[in-house]
């Protein structure tokens, strides 16, 4: 059912409503001429009703917003058939008039030219079915009737140049609309995914407000080019890879979407020969500049937010990783013991405390180099040792920390212990010299209700323990 709206916001609805006001007072006041003297009473009455009818269709267009094919066939009858019942059927040029601006600010230009065309023969064809113009004879290509269909002309391109022009705006201030609220979306996103993610939802509303034009990004993979995004096509096009050299032969874009004959490509600033996204623009015919303009406005607020995303990530690991060896932080680690306390039951995590033997004697006899380089090492034999059981962590210094997770029990727990003390213990080779050290390893198995603090507690006593017992021992 048609629904009326509430009062219209933009100019363009507001500019329609003027012109269905204006037309309807036009059409409506044609009734008080009614009366042709070559047409019989029923002729009339059926003019009056085409008269009618003609301002509702006028009003069913404004309801609904839009027209279709159907009334470039109507109107142009209803109009002549009016018209035809009137005194002076050459007035019927309000009838063509009023249809004319009005429908003019909706529907297709092929549409308008083909509702114009009608609007312009109909006149004609009223004073041809009633020649009397008030009393006088009147041919329909009497200079009288063709000098008011340059009128008609007139006010349609007229009328056509403001609803194109009012269109424009409105879909300028749309995507200047969407990019700000892509923009809003992206501020503080720390994921690139959720980022790209943002960006394909913005280009789909970008596309459609531009109907036949499509928008690729293409992002260089080895040694070729695929598609991230593809809005205004089918899902299948995303995904599919091209060759470097679709850059420079938009021909090849026209394989992947058929159809689109027109492409601009753009290495968002970059150099083309070794930019790493790219954007294509394709349409069916020439793309507007402003159109073109918002999709690289939008790509460009992407790689700004993935920059962004890149350089949180970066920070964040600065800051939760240890910068000589890379291993997560004392900081790191607390959390994701935190986090394996509460989704595994008691029994099966557990945390391992590690200080290596004769790391000072490495240090002092070798210097603060060969120190650096066994503690790399060290981290290195550690995360090999743990691969798929759990965390390595460094404290500092010469401590270090694994946490396990996953275990069927103490004796898993044991049973890596000794592991580790075996890699340890293994000679590394140095760039001064091979040296040899050990650890002392302390146990803590973590039970229901324990808190992080207590488990690291328990978990650093047993390693003074294995310490004060001897080197390379471990503890519980």
């Amino acid at each position: 059912m048609w629904k009326w709206r509430r009062l219209p916001e933009s100019s363009l609805e507001r500019t329609r409503l003027v012109a269905l006001a204006i037309g309807g007072l036009a059409v409506l006041s044609e009734m008080a001429q009614i009366g042709n003297a070559l047409r019989s009473p029923e002729y009339l009455r059926l003019s009056a009703a085409c008269i009618v009818l003609t301002l509702l269709v006028l009003l069913g267009v404004y309801v609904r917003g839009r027209t279709s094919w159907w009334s470039a066939a109507v109107l142009p009858v209803l109009v002549t058939i009016g018209g035809a019942g009137l005194k002076d059927p050459v007035a019927g040029t309000a009838l063509a008039l009023a249809t004319t601006v009005v429908l003019s600010l909706y529907g297709s230009t092929r549409l308008w030219a083909a509702r114009v065309i009608g609007a312009v023969i109909a006149v004609p064809a009223a004073v041809a079915i009633s020649p009397d113009s008030g009393g006088r004879l009147m041919t329909w290509n009497s200079p009288t009737v063709l000098g008011v269909l340059p009128q008609i002309l007139l006010m349609a391109v007229l009328t056509r140049g403001i609803y194109l022009s009012l269109r424009r705006q409105e879909r300028t201030a749309a995507r200047e609309s969407l990019l700000a609220r892509a923009g809003h979306a992206m501020l503080g996103v720390t994921d690139v995914e959720q980022v790209r993610e943002v960006g394909r939802r913005t280009a789909d509303g970008l596309v459609a407000l531009s109907p036949g034009v499509v928008l690729l990004v293409l992002r260089r993979s080895r040694g070729g080019l695929v598609v991230s995004t593809a809005a205004g096509v089918l899902d299948g096009v995303r995904g599919s890879r091209l060759e470097l050299r679709a850059v420079a032969e938009p021909a090849r874009l026209t394989e992947l979407v058929p159809g689109m004959r027109e492409w601009h490509v753009d290495a968002l600033g970059a150099d083309p020969e070794t930019a790493e996204v790219y954007i294509a623009v394709g349409g069916r015919r020439r793309v507007h500049t402003d159109v073109v303009d918002s999709f690289r406005n939008l790509s460009h607020q992407v790689v700004l937010a993935e920059n962004g995303c890149h350089a949180h990530a970066e920070l964040e690991h600065r800051a939760h990783h240890d910068e000589l060896t890379a291993l997560p932080t004392r900081a790191k680690l607390q959390g994701a013991i935190a986090d394996a306390l509460n989704r595994n039951p008691g029994g099966t995590v557990a945390l391992l405390n590690i200080d290596l033997d004769d790391f000072k004697q490495v240090n002092d006899g070798y210097g603060h180099a060969a120190g650096d380089e066994l503690l790399v090492a060290v981290a290195s034999r550690l995360m090999t040792a743990v691969r798929g059981r759990g965390l390595a962590a460094r404290y500092g210094g010469d401590e270090f920390a694994l946490l396990l997770t996953g275990l069927s029990g103490r004796h898993e727990a044991d049973e890596i212990a000794a592991e580790v003390r075996a890699h340890l213990t293994a000679p590394m080779a140095l760039t001064v010299a091979t040296v040899t050290v050990g650890a002392s390893v302390g146990v803590a198995m973590a039970e229901p209700g324990i808190t992080v603090t207590e488990l690291t507690n328990r978990a650093d006593a047993a390693m003074y323990t294995a310490k004060t017992a001897g080197k390379s021992r471990s503890a519980a």
